[in-house]
């Protein structure tokens, strides 16, 4: 994978401007041991599909993904992002 995208979750979202991870609190969902839907539902789905991010999925964006896209400006910034990717 593209060192530039490295920070780019599965959902989407840039994790160089989140302030969880800048903090520390996040590692990133590349790196850290989501091993759960719980934990984050993103990873899972994309991990079982094997696809690098949501926007590789043929149902992209699936009906549980649209609300997250709606919930903030980062959200909304993550959909534009996938959408590129998507090119």
């Amino acid at each position: 994978m593209n060192k530039e995208l490295e920070l780019i979750g599965f959902c989407g979202v840039d994790c160089s401007v989140c302030v969880d991870f800048t903090s520390g609190v996040c590692l990133g969902c590349r790196v850290s041991a989501h091993t759960t839907a719980e934990d984050c539902p993103t990873v899972t789905c994309c991990e079982d599909k094997n696809i690098d991010f949501c926007s590789g999925c043929e149902q992209f964006p699936c009906e549980g993904m649209r609300e997250f896209f709606t919930e903030s400006e980062s959200h909304k910034a993550a959909y534009d992002r996938l959408k590129n990717l998507r090119i």
